[in-house]
């Protein structure tokens, strides 16, 4: 992880969500992924959930985050997280 200031940036390797997330994929060199911290990840949640493709619901991780993972019409991945 890197930080400045208030932005934090984490490198995650691909050999750890390849397998758990197939629409991660390495073809023409990579994928992007954000990670976006907000509050009221419930209500964001039900508000979308059923306007864009959700590959992950909401999920409790064990660095007690709640979060979710979408798929963008880019091909990239956004993972909304709030630590509750």
């Amino acid at each position: 992880m890197m930080h400045c200031g208030g932005v934090t940036i984490m490198f995650q390797t691909y050999e750890n969500l390849g397998a758990e997330i197939p629409e991660i994929h390495r073809k023409d060199g990579g994928c992007l992924l954000f990670y976006i911290q907000l509050k009221g990840i419930r209500n964001f949640f039900e508000k979308i959930k059923n306007e864009v493709k959700i590959l992950n619901g909401l999920d409790k991780t064990f660095y007690d985050a709640t979060e979710f993972s979408m798929l963008v019409n880019n091909g990239f991945m956004l993972t909304f997280a709030e630590d509750e």
